[in-house]
């Protein structure tokens, strides 16, 4: 259930950045907030972060938010993968570090 929570929040911020780049940003405040109403990937990325959020709810009930929490930065790896394939996004090697890091926390948290 955790790993679906997160998953579903990459999948929410993936509709909203392309959600949101169909959105106008001239006109004010008022016309670009009912062009992201208006927006159909837009909504339903909001629909995937509600529905990981209850999903997160459950995970907490059941489990130590520690855990949770900590095994939750899971995410960050699927959205530089995500950043890679759909948006051609360049990763540089500090970043790549860093999830290296992420990564061996996590090992290393699940171990102890």
């Amino acid at each position: 259930m955790l790993v679906a929570s997160v998953l579903m929040t990459v999948v929410a911020s993936t509709l909203l950045k392309i959600g949101g780049r169909a959105v106008n940003f001239e006109g004010g405040i008022m016309a670009i907030a009912i062009g992201y109403m208006t927006t159909p990937l837009i909504i339903t990325g909001f629909a995937f972060y509600a529905l990981a959020a209850f999903i997160w709810i459950y995970c907490l009930s059941q489990f130590d938010l520690s855990y949770v929490t900590f095994v939750s930065s899971i995410q960050y790896i699927f959205m530089i993968l995500v950043s890679i394939m759909i948006f051609h996004e360049q990763i540089s090697a500090m970043k790549w570090a860093g999830c290296v890091f992420i990564m061996i926390g996590v090992i290393l948290w699940l171990r102890g």
